[in-house]
């Protein structure tokens, strides 16, 4: 092996370079240099790094030939790829800009044999599917689901109602309401169980539902809910009744509703308007769950209750996850990010 010296400065900004070098290869090339600066034989830096004796030679060989270049990883050896720059460009173009729709194609997304038809037909590529299925992990696409997300907001509006409910909460007998639903067939969640052995959940033969629908004093923060068995306009009601029983020192109770239509029907505007004003509503933003507590106090619900649950009945599971609102009560209150930002903006 042809001999490598260092000196002593060029010794130390190496060192510096490998303990900070992120690509493994590289860092294997630099430390195989020095140790063969020191005077170390091949067979004992192969040992050492557990390499081969091969690439010890052929990194002390370029490392005297080509300097600092020897770190580099070589050119992509083998035969030229099918696809040029310009093909991958396309078909980076293709995957997140267009849709098959858009050039005539009765499909709703790209797949890799749609992308071999398009490129045959723009620029007459005679390619496999197998091809463009590997250009594109090499082009860092996955086959993933994508995230739902809400249409654009109006900023206008939304800080139009959050403004109103920040009114709203600094008076007696505020609530911010919603509604979840629990299910007979578990939800599947994540759990610890042995590797190769996947735990099985039991599922009913008839999957049973019930809603819960409930409202948070701002104030106390206490969690009041009635049960029943569809999300609609009785549901609300029924809680309505709930909190004027419950809250009859209250004149009025203000409650921070979403834009549910169980919550604007016709039958509600006239139990409102027989309720003689005592019960008034403050709509959400729309599209913005984060904007009302009740989301975390559901998220948790579910997650210790209605994920991987084997409860036999759904009166079983109902009675299961009211211990678990009753026991966490009374819930600490904290308003979302869209309220702070509120606070601190100019008026």
């Amino acid at each position: 092996m042809q001999s490598i010296t260092l000196t002593s400065a060029e010794r130390k900004e190496l060192i510096v370079g490998m303990k900070r070098e992120i690509k493994p290869s590289r860092r294997l090339r630099m430390h195989i240099v020095l140790l063969a600066s020191d005077g170390h034989r091949p067979a004992r830096i192969a040992r050492v790094l557990y390499c081969s004796r091969t690439t010890v030679y052929a990194v002390a060989y370029r490392f005297v030939r080509e300097g600092r270049a020897a770190f580099e990883d070589r050119g992509r050896r083998g035969p030229r790829p099918l696809l040029d720059r310009s093909a991958c460009e396309r078909i980076e173009a293709l995957v997140e800009e267009q849709t098959p729709i858009a050039y005539g194609w009765l499909r709703s997304r790209w797949s890799c044999s749609l992308l071999t038809l398009q490129l045959f037909r723009e620029r007459a590529l005679l390619v496999g599917r197998e091809t463009i299925r590997r250009t594109l992990h090499r082009l860092e696409f996955r086959w993933r689901r994508p995230r739902p997300v809400a249409p654009p907001k109006d900023p206008e509006t939304k800080q139009k109602r959050l403004k109103e409910i920040l009114k709203m909460l600094k008076r007696a007998g505020s609530f911010f309401q919603d509604e979840t639903k629990l299910e007979l067939n578990p939800r599947v969640g994540f759990c610890w169980m042995r590797k190769g052995k996947q735990k099985k959940l039991l599922t009913p033969g008839t999957n049973r539902k019930a809603w819960i629908s409930a409202a948070l004093n701002w104030k106390s923060g206490r969690l009041h809910w009635v049960v029943g068995e569809s999300k609609n306009s009785e549901l609300f009601i029924k809680l309505l009744e709930h909190l004027r029983k419950t809250y009859r020192c209250h004149k009025r109770l203000h409650l921070a509703v979403d834009n549910d239509p169980s919550h604007t029907s016709g039958q509600v505007k006239e139990y409102l308007q027989a309720s003689g004003g005592r019960v008034s509503l403050c709509p959400l933003p729309p599209w913005s769950p984060q904007s009302n507590p009740v989301e975390l106090i559901w998220w948790g619900l579910h997650e210790a209750v209605s994920r991987n649950h084997n409860c036999e009945g759904l009166d079983e599971l109902l009675l299961f996850a009211e211990g678990y609102l009753e026991e966490r009560q009374p819930f600490c209150l904290k308003l979302g990010a869209d309220y702070h930002e509120l606070e601190r903006s100019p008026p």
